[in-house]
């Protein structure tokens, strides 16, 4: 196939998968913000049971990635995407009809049983060339970033719109048209098939990554848990006005991150780029209690952005390519079961930090991580990751 029509193939697979990702992640973000708010009717609510009915999906996603993950290479990626994608509807119409708080937990658990994460980025695996992957990977990032970026927009004209059962409902109408773009999304032509880089296997850098991913997310989390009331308090940026800080920061960092990301998969270099990203999650993440103004805000979120947005895209390609196919969507089920676990301890942690300690020690606290995870990052890479090309 001539390599023009083989590198629009792969982009159009990666398009379609990010769009898959990103209805699903509406479903989840457009929810989150106004949740806690319109819960407060159901009978049975109390704050800790709309806390666990929030904070539930992720236990779910995080123990049935692995599980997912495994039996997408037993069965195949495209019908246990549809599995998922069918339980998180199922979930879905549970809520929606939901006249109390228990049956809510029960259909945002429900909700979560549907963990094709991992299942997604092993199937954009495996219908991509490995010097592509980095870049096809940043699509998928794009459309989750892009999902976020829209929930942060219209989650509260929609839910003064629908109601909480009606914001449910349209949740469900987001995993049908995820269920109807997987259908267009051919099997993985046998020629792909890869050996692990190197052609041995170790599950030491699986680990290293599962970490890196672990705080990558911890601090995503903790970051949107206390920036919120900080730029509220310190800054005067009032909430329905934080889009307007977080879409051109994402923007600019894209155009820096992409011709980044293609002359890394080129070289099969992913791993050059880890500790840099971290140590720029570092730096911005601890700036930003003393960022000066609007500009000085978009420029430190723009950084951030960049070193998260090498990493989301980078590390699964990375990771892809040292394991080779075979057990691709267990490994990338640990992988992304690392990521929720963090996404949930970092909500945890961080609205711990907030009330004993205030935004910018939080903050603060998380740079100095990035940074230490950074610094060991620089020296476990020349021993644990590979260079050169796949086996």
């Amino acid at each position: 196939m001539p390599a023009a029509s083989q590198r629009a193939r792969e982009l159009r697979y990666a398009a379609t998968l990010s769009a898959v990702l990103a209805m699903r992640l509406m479903g989840l973000f457009l929810i989150l913000p106004v949740f806690m708010v319109l819960a407060a009717g159901m009978p049975g609510y109390t704050p800790q049971a709309a806390g666990l009915a929030v904070g539930v999906y992720g236990l779910t996603q995080a123990t049935l990635q692995q599980p997912f993950g495994w039996l997408s290479d037993r069965w195949g990626r495209r019908p246990v995407l549809l599995l998922g994608l069918a339980l998180f509807a199922a979930g879905g119409v549970v809520a929606a009809l939901a006249d109390t708080m228990s049956w809510l937990i029960f259909g945002r658990a429900l909700q979560g049983c549907g963990a094709i994460a991992g299942v997604a980025l092993a199937l954009a695996a495996d219908l991509t060339r490995p010097q592509r992957r980095p870049l096809v990977m940043a699509l998928l990032g794009m459309g989750i970033g892009g999902a976020f970026l829209a929930s942060v927009v219209l989650s509260v004209p929609l839910a003064m719109l629908l109601g909480l059962g009606g914001m449910f409902w349209l949740t469900v109408g987001f995993a049908v048209a995820g269920m109807a773009l997987v259908l267009t999304i051919p099997r993985p032509p046998p020629h792909l098939d890869e050996a692990p880089a190197g052609g041995t296997f170790s599950m030491a850098p699986v680990l290293l990554l599962s970490i890196s991913v672990f705080l990558l997310h911890a601090v995503l989390t903790l970051l949107f848990v206390t920036l919120p009331p900080m730029l509220v308090e310190k800054f005067g940026i009032e909430l329905a006005d934080h889009w307007t800080l977080y879409l051109p920061s994402m923007l600019v960092s894209v155009v820096i991150v992409l011709p980044i990301l293609r002359r890394v998969g080129a070289a099969l270099s992913e791993q050059h780029l880890l500790p840099w990203s971290f140590f720029a999650l570092a730096a911005a993440v601890c700036l930003l209690s003393s960022g000066a103004g609007w500009a000085g805000l978009a420029a430190l979120l723009a950084l951030y952005f960049v070193g998260f947005n090498l990493l989301e895209a980078s590390m699964p390609a990375l990771l892809s390519r040292i394991t080779g196919s075979r057990g691709r969507g267990q490994r990338l089920g640990i992988y992304s079961t690392f990521q929720f676990l963090g996404a949930f301890c970092g909500g945890v942690t961080g609205g711990w930090l907030l009330g004993r300690f205030g935004s910018g020690p939080a903050l603060i606290a998380a740079g100095c991580i990035c940074l230490a995870w950074g610094v060991a990052l620089t020296f476990a890479g020349k021993r644990f990751f590979l260079t050169g090309a796949d086996g």
